[in-house]
């Protein structure tokens, strides 16, 4: 299939065996075409996948994410889709990453799309999609570490274009013991972009370790298709975000959804 993405040196198929050892939990939704409930691919999980059926797809879309296949989601759930992880994550840091496509529709004010964790829908941390500063801007892409507000990646207004695949990169870290205070986003990362996150939430996220993650919709109008691939929470930056002209060790479980990418990933710069 033709890959037609925005021209990018990012390279997340590339990340390095020492790397590796540090995913907690990975999915690259290479199923079979069908529902995505009760699916139990990937690593790092306790079941399967618990999903609202026929509002969540395994299918084969036009443009490739990051794979042959990708997770479709269409319609609107507080849990559209869950998953719990093998052992609850209490590390200072845990990273976020994912890949996302608008295969259809167009998303206008308050469109919603996020990741969550822990079984809360709206008042733990959120990394996603919400279009148009929720109606107050032009943005789209934001992190919050509970239910009010949020901060928005800068030039991030992507819910007009079909077909582009672009990488939300999410930092979720406390300074000691606690709960969770910050969360970090980046799109479209480049290894060097560790230091310099598109945009920063502080504020008590209500919870000390990371048990479950989850998917959000809302406002969403018939018609709007969203895509989402390669699934990764992980431990260090290299993870998720490769440095130039490093090789993946041959038949690494965490990079089988990954291989196709390469360096044709979407890379929308802020300016």
């Amino acid at each position: 299939m033709k890959l037609r993405v925005l021209a990018s040196a990012l390279a997340i198929a590339v990340l390095s065996p020492l790397a590796s050892a540090a995913i907690v939990a990975s999915d690259d939704f290479n199923y079979a075409a069908g529902e995505l409930n009760t699916e139990s691919g990937g690593t790092g999980w306790a079941g399967a996948w618990s999903a609202v059926t026929a509002r969540t797809e395994i299918v084969d879309p036009a443009v490739d994410l990051g794979g042959e296949n990708a997770l479709r989601i269409t319609g609107n759930a507080n849990t559209v889709a869950q998953r719990t992880l093998s052992s609850a994550f209490s590390g200072n840091e845990l990273y976020v990453s994912f890949l996302f496509q608008l295969d259809a529709g167009a998303l206008t004010d308050n469109d919603f799309f996020a990741l969550w964790f822990n079984a809360n829908t709206t008042t733990r941390p959120n990394i996603g999609i919400k279009a148009d500063q929720g109606g107050s801007g032009t943005n789209d892409v934001f992190v919050r570490t509970n239910n009010t507000g949020g901060s928005y990646a800068p030039d991030s207004n992507i819910g007009g274009t079909n077909d582009v695949t672009y990488q939300i990169v999410g930092r979720l870290s406390r300074s000691g013991a606690g709960n969770y205070t910050h969360y970090d986003l980046w799109l479209n990362p480049l290894f060097s972009d560790l230091d310099s996150p598109n945009a920063t939430f502080s504020g008590n996220a209500g919870i000390s370790t990371v048990t479950s993650v989850g998917f959000r919709t809302a406002n969403l109008e018939t018609g709007d298709t969203l895509l989402i691939d390669n699934l990764i929470l992980a431990t260090s930056w290299a993870d998720v975000v490769a440095a130039p002209n490093e090789v993946p060790e041959p038949g690494s479980l965490a990079l089988a959804g990954l291989a196709l990418l390469g360096l044709g990933l979407a890379r929308r710069r802020r300016g």
